[in-house]
């Protein structure tokens, strides 16, 4: 199966792909939004130009484990894409570590979370 790793933020979300053959965790183009509603579009045209079937969405979580403000947004297109009747898995991303990338680093943070569920 094909997945979608999602960093979400308010202008601009990571994204990293693993196709079923290999694996591994690609970087992919950062989507840069104005809102939810764009964002879920953009994410939208990505599952089906490359047959995504699961989603991984970090979770910004506050260091004590609450949800913050940041929550409710990574949950509202959460929310649209399960319009779309694909898997999405939502991981705490308090402990994950991005690898730094000096070309994008919002990607970076997506692969490490996609890298985090694939371990699993």
């Amino acid at each position: 199966m094909n997945i979608l790793a999602l960093d979400i933020g308010t202008r601009h979300t990571g994204v990293a792909f693993a196709d079923e053959e290999n694996g591994i965790p690609l970087a992919q183009d950062t989507i840069d939004h104005e809102t939810v509603e764009e964002l879920a579009a953009s994410v939208e045209k990505i599952i089906n130009e490359k047959q995504v079937g699961h989603l991984v969405v970090g979770l910004p979580l506050l260091l004590s484990g609450e949800e913050g403000s940041q929550v409710w947004f990574v949950r509202s297109v959460g929310e649209i894409l399960k319009e779309k009747d694909i898997g999405i898995t939502f991981i705490d991303e308090r402990y994950t570590t991005p690898v730094r990338s000096e070309n994008d680093e919002n990607s970076a943070a997506a692969c490490s979370l996609l890298t985090l569920y694939l371990r699993n």
